[in-house]
């Protein structure tokens, strides 16, 4: 543990659990070659179960985290700490998502079950510190354990003591700027399978925010929504009449200026409470104007219930 009382990645590896090169030839051979040495060298958990959540993970959301950086993981029944194990491939490994590109290193992470925020801490401290394509490329240099350790040891990962909204959000979700129009705004919708877009300027400031459902708004005007019967316009007759004015029709005129946003420093668990209490599906992390990011209620249930 850090001198000022920090929790560092440091403090959950040991060199037993380090392999300099693994002989995997795909992610999960990866994923089962890592479980195996963990199982080994700590006991305390079912190897079998422990690869075959990490697969499904894998298969349902990629664990490239960062450049050449993979973190398959998982949550232990009954585990009462931290278990982590580091491979480095020099050749590169290709996982689910293969456009992805090579994963050059490998760090398998079982936390305790009933510790939800223990991975996402580490997950946050990791992303942080090897973001960077320089970093997994240095571990995958290193010749032995030993040196592997050593980097972790130099180079202090240290856990945030909390989770904040900056660590839960997609820094890069779908938006749109507000001097695009109709077609590109049906087009994100559609293409990227969002219910919600971040209207921003030029500069990246927020200035709005659509919705699936203001696309039928514009579509049905309200005085159609008072008629019992549309049989008259069965042939989406609206409909038509929007998309042959999708090029003309801009952002900035149908966009709304009321959004639900944080600061990227508030308390990963206010999230929730804004969920509830504002009946939204996407709260915006802004910095003054400037969108940091989104987190969606989707996402943020399975980051807490089961990354």
């Amino acid at each position: 543990m850090a001198p000022n009382g920090a929790v560092q990645f440091s403090d959950f590896l040991k060199k037993q659990n380090i392999i300099c090169g693994l002989q995997a030839r795909d992610w999960e051979e990866a994923v089962r070659e890592l479980a195996a040495i963990l199982h080994r060298n700590e006991g305390s958990f079912d190897a079998v179960s422990v690869v075959a959540a990490c697969i499904e993970r894998e298969r349902a959301t990629s664990t490239v985290i960062a450049p050449k950086l993979a973190l398959p993981h998982a949550r232990v029944e009954g585990l009462d700490q931290i278990l982590v194990a580091v491979g480095t491939s020099p050749q590169g490994i290709a996982f689910a998502e293969e456009e992805r590109g090579l994963v050059h290193v490998v760090i398998m992470v079982l936390t305790p079950k009933a510790d939800p925020g223990l991975y996402l801490q580490t997950l946050a401290a990791l992303s942080r510190e090897l973001g960077d394509p320089s970093a997994p490329e240095k571990l995958a240099a290193c010749r032995n354990a030993d040196d592997i350790y050593k980097f972790f040891s130099q180079k202090p990962v240290q856990l945030p003591p909390f989770l904040k909204a900056q660590n839960l959000m997609d820094p890069n979700p779908a938006t749109v700027l507000e001097s695009d129009n109709l077609k590109r705004t049906i087009d994100v919708f559609c293409s990227r399978k969002v219910m919600d877009v971040p209207v921003i300027d030029e500069e990246g400031d927020l200035r709005g925010i659509l919705s699936i459902e203001d696309l039928l708004q514009l579509s049905l005007p309200e005085h159609l929504l008072w008629m019992q019967d549309l049989t008259p316009i069965l042939r989406f007759e609206p409909f038509a009449e929007l998309l042959r004015k999708d090029e003309e029709s801009k952002v900035a005129d149908f966009m709304r200026e009321s959004f639900v946003s944080v600061r990227p420093e508030v308390p990963a668990i206010q999230l929730a409470k804004v969920f509830l209490t504002e009946k939204v599906r996407q709260i915006l992390v802004v910095d003054g104007r400037r969108l940091m990011g989104a987190v969606d209620v989707g996402a943020f249930v399975a980051k807490v219930f089961w990354a």
